[in-house]
């Protein structure tokens, strides 16, 4: 049996060490165990082992917020599992079911204008001396994120080696256990030659195509984070139930090109099988889910999106292979 004067802190760090000695990143699992681990000590700090009382007390600070429910259950279980197998009896377990109903996020629709505003305010970030072309990545990684309706993981961590600007194309490596290449437009193209070409200069041979510094990317916050404080500046009056995210980019790019191919007179069901390669889905089931609002919003998300279609390249036919 472990030690068990061991102190939490170091508990958490031997699950984690042996979490990526797995093969598994476990970044998401990691912050939530923080999160733990900082409760802990504002509310039991001289626990050795996760007991009942805590687990539910910080489990109960998210009971509205069901995602944030289903990583805190998977975790905190995780851990207690993991207590209970080096010795330490005492630990708590969660048991199984008591993470959230995951329910899915109504996307917000874009408009225009929206767009307009938001970009116009990306490209007023101002420089951070302790963030260096942080005022030319958070532009252009949005703009990657709006064109091409990568997820917000995809675009952070995309390694600048992967990154093929005179042949345009993008390569995502291992996302979801798949790796695929997307095919970019002109526009976007010249966006990011610009972009990578002052990037250059302001951190040389650097590993990420939107780097923090000259080896890390920025941190999973990032893109989140930014899109709330752009949104926020660049539309103060903006009123809705449906809370815009960097996420619905994913989802605008799936409708354009769902509209334009229905506005061309083109099969859609044949449409979607490069759709699904090129938003990196396994199965069509997975492509399939962003058009589940479409039906009772399709004509007027089809006019909101008409004076955007340009900016949203076609899946060109080497994506075939």
């Amino acid at each position: 049996m472990n030690d068990i004067s061991a102190s939490m802190d170091r508990l958490a760090e031997q699950f984690l060490t042996y979490k990526r000695a797995l093969g598994v990143k476990y970044e998401t699992g990691e912050y939530y165990l923080r999160n733990f681990l900082t409760y802990a000590k504002s509310n039991n700090p001289t626990i050795q082992v996760p007991d009942r009382e805590l687990v539910s007390g910080w489990y109960a600070r998210a009971v509205d917020n069901p995602g944030c429910l289903y990583n805190m259950a998977a975790v905190i279980r995780e851990f207690g599992k993991y207590l209970g197998m080096n010795g330490y009896d005492n630990a708590y377990i969660l048991p199984p079911k008591r993470g959230g109903k995951l329910e899915p996020h109504l996307p917000h629709f874009f408009t225009a204008t929206e767009i307009r505003a938001f970009f116009n305010c990306c490209d007023k970030i101002q420089k951070r001396k302790e963030w260096p072309g942080r005022e030319l990545v958070i532009p252009a990684v949005f703009r990657l994120l709006y064109c091409c309706g990568l997820r917000c993981r995809e675009a952070r961590m995309l390694l600048h080696s992967d990154v093929c600007l005179d042949d345009k194309y993008i390569d995502i490596k291992a996302s979801k256990g798949r790796s695929r290449r997307i095919f970019i437009s002109d526009e976007l193209t010249e966006v990011l030659y610009r972009y990578d070409k002052r990037m250059s200069c302001i951190i040389p041979d650097r590993a990420y195509f939107f780097p923090r510094n000259q080896r890390e990317p920025y941190k999973e916050s990032f893109i989140s984070a930014n899109f709330n404080r752009i949104w926020r500046g660049a539309l103060p009056h903006f009123r809705s139930p449906i809370k815009p995210r960097a996420f619905d980019f994913r989802h605008h790019f799936a409708y354009a090109n769902l509209n334009r191919w229905a506005e061309q007179g083109k099969d859609v069901n044949v449409m979607l099988a490069f759709l699904m390669r090129y938003m990196g889905h396994a199965h069509i089931q997975s492509t399939l889910y962003y058009f589940h609002f479409v039906p009772e919003y399709f004509g007027a998300f089809s006019q909101k999106a008409r004076a955007l279609e340009s900016l949203v390249p076609e899946v060109p036919h080497e994506e075939q292979s």
